[in-house]
Order: structure tokens, then sequence, then C-alpha cells
């Protein structure tokens, strides 16, 4: 299989890994409706490791956008599609030269930020600032186990970076 199929299948597996991983746990956030917990970020982080920005950030838009019209909460897919493909662009970058625990763990700290103060603009736009203040919380929390997970999954996700060979290392 060349290349560029093999990216494409990546993408799409992790697209629906994306989407049932984020709908698999879903837990509202009572403050603001339509706002939920999950761990969908787990697999984010993990397919732009493995994938590169640019695909893992189709990844997350189509997984999480389609977890967003699953559950109802269709207020924020545009946000969602956004958030999650700035956060896998924004992995994708950081680690794109190195495999190192260290820039993957910089990459995911630094995503998860992006993931939790996006959501706050948005909702700051949806709902005011004191409703996106009580949605903050949360998604901080989220963003905390979501980096926290990828980085247990980092030896494995490694092992699949190099074996799948995916993405080019400049």
């Amino acid at each position: 299989m060349d290349i560029k199929t093999r990216r494409l299948t990546t993408t799409a597996v992790t697209a629906a890994l994306v989407y049932v991983v984020t709908i698999l746990l879903v837990i509202q956030v009572p403050a603001v409706k339509g706002a939920y917990f999950n761990l969908g970020d787990v697999i984010i982080y993990c397919s732009a490791f493995i994938l590169g920005g640019p695909y893992a950030a189709a990844s997350a838009a189509i997984g999480s956008g389609l977890a967003d019209l699953t559950v109802g909460s269709t207020v924020y897919i545009p946000a969602t599609i956004i958030i999650k493909a700035c956060m896998a662009l924004l992995v994708g970058a950081i680690t794109k030269k190195s495999n190192s625990f260290k820039h993957y763990a910089a990459a995911c700290v630094a995503a998860a930020l992006v993931m939790a103060f996006g959501y706050f603009g948005y909702e700051t736009f949806l709902v005011g600032p004191g409703g996106a203040l009580l949605t903050l919380i949360p998604n901080l929390i989220q963003a905390g186990c979501g980096a926290a997970l990828a980085l247990v999954l980092y030896h494995p996700m490694a092992m699949m970076r190099t074996k799948m060979n995916l993405r080019a290392m400049a």
C-alpha cells in the first residue's frame, strides 16, 4: 500500500476512534447546555504524533464534530471543529522534528490549554463570561486528563510512529 493510501486510511480510522472514545464517556456539564466531559482528546494527541498535524486535524475535526452531533451538542460543532483541528495541528507542529517525550509532553500540554481556553472563548460568546467560567474548570480537568493519558501512551505511540512511518521527519 502506498504512503498516501496508508495516511488516508489511518486518518479515517483515527477519526472513528476519536468519535467512539468521545461518545463512550459523556459526562454532561450542568452549567452550560450542551457542554460535556469526554476523553476523545487522547486520540487526537496520539494521532497527531503518529500522522502529523494536517491529517490528524482532519481526523480530530471529523470525529469530534460528529460526536457533538450525536450527543446533541450541535451549538458546539463549529467551535469543536476549529478547536480540535488546532489542537492536532499544534501537536503535529511541535513534534514534527522529534520523537522525544519532552516535545510530546510540551505539545500535549499546549494543545490541552488551546482546548480549555478555546472553549472558554466560545462559551463567553454563547453564554457570557459567567457561564464560561463555570465550564472552565471541567474543561481544564478534561484537558489535563487527556494530556496525562496521552503521555502514558507515549511509548507505544512512539513505536507506532516509527513503524508506520506516516510522517516525514524533517
